[in-house]
């Protein structure tokens, strides 16, 4: 299964939770900023982003698992609606 949501990423506390909730997830997540295309599980590309603007996630995977990480970036306050 395929889900797409937006984030928004407004502080440096937002970002790490972001990216710590990605890497424990067996779910592929693909962020995209307009342009660019990066992992969601790097560091490197995610500050390569323009995180001034809400980013588009796409999340890959088992449904429960993307279900899982989404409820997560919703507890989070990462989810645009």
């Amino acid at each position: 299964m395929k889900k797409e949501v937006k984030v928004s990423l407004g502080c440096k506390s937002q970002i790490v939770k972001f990216i710590n909730m990605n890497s424990k997830s067996s779910c592929e997540i693909d962020v995209q900023d307009g342009h660019s295309f990066i992992d969601g599980k790097s560091i490197v590309g995610l500050l390569s982003l323009n995180l001034f603007k809400p980013l588009d996630v796409t999340v890959i995977g088992d449904d429960n698992k993307i279900t899982d990480l989404i409820d997560k970036y919703c507890a989070n306050q990462l989810l645009i609606s």
